[in-house]
């Protein structure tokens, strides 16, 4: 009788951890060590970081400031198309890999959570996505991206509070379009839970700011007595 031969469970834990974080960095293609996650060290230290100290008036806050008041802003990087660190929220975001946007989220909110950004925020709501592209798809990038954050910082996510009404992609809408085609998008559907004061709405990149402002837009008009706070991977550079 022939010997069945069982897979070290070490082994088997490698392969599915390699599938769900490639082993390669996902921004320069390099090898990753151990302890690296989705990008290596060094692509880290070069990534065009965004200084959003302080959390209430830097390039975020000041390019999201209008009639919604917001509380505080933070973006990670600057996101310039072609450049190899767009390369990670790309794939988040189309190569069918959410764990890629939730270690993400934990990336940025372990460096955020060590300057406070987070005191005083009680629930993290993501932006979000039509349930026809969510069935495309297959999920949310920036649910992901939440639940990454929720992991570093204990904050529930709260999924329930809007919805998309529309599906149609902006990436390719000018300026203005975005605006009027976000505004038209985004509703509150839910209630936030009692003891619920300061929210966070979360994205995977801010361009013109038209679709995350359009969600806090929706928040402030149905509770105006919420306070708000965004997050997002990346921001543009020319905004």
């Amino acid at each position: 009788m022939a010997e069945t031969k069982c897979m070290n469970p070490g082994t088997l834990a490698h392969k599915i951890l390699g599938f769900v974080f490639p082993d390669i960095c996902l921004a320069c293609g390099r090898r990753l060590v151990d302890g690296e996650k989705v990008i290596c060290l060094h692509c880290q230290g070069s990534l065009p970081r965004i200084n959003c100290i302080p959390h209430t008036d830097n390039a975020v806050h000041r390019h999201l400031a209008s009639t919604i008041p917001i509380e505080k802003a933070a973006a990670m990087f600057v996101y310039r198309r072609g450049d190899i660190f767009t390369k990670p929220i790309h794939t988040a975001k189309y190569g069918g890999r959410p764990a890629v946007a939730r270690e993400l989220g934990s990336m940025f909110a372990a460096r955020l959570d060590k300057q406070s950004f987070f005191n005083s925020i009680d629930a993290i709501t993501p932006v979000p996505l039509h349930w026809w592209k969510h069935i495309k798809r297959g999920y949310n990038q920036s649910e992901h991206i939440a639940r990454g954050i929720a992991d570093i910082t204990g904050i529930p996510v709260h999924t329930h509070l809007l919805r998309a009404s529309g599906h149609g992609s902006q990436t390719q809408l000018s300026r203005t379009r975005r605006w009027e085609n976000a505004s038209a998008t985004y509703l509150c559907k839910g209630k936030p839970q009692n003891g619920i004061e300061h929210i966070l709405v979360v994205d995977d990149v801010i361009t013109t700011g038209a679709t995350i402002l359009a969600c806090c837009h929706a928040l402030h008009q149905a509770h105006p007595q919420l306070r708000i706070s965004v997050l997002s991977l990346a921001m543009t550079e020319n905004t």
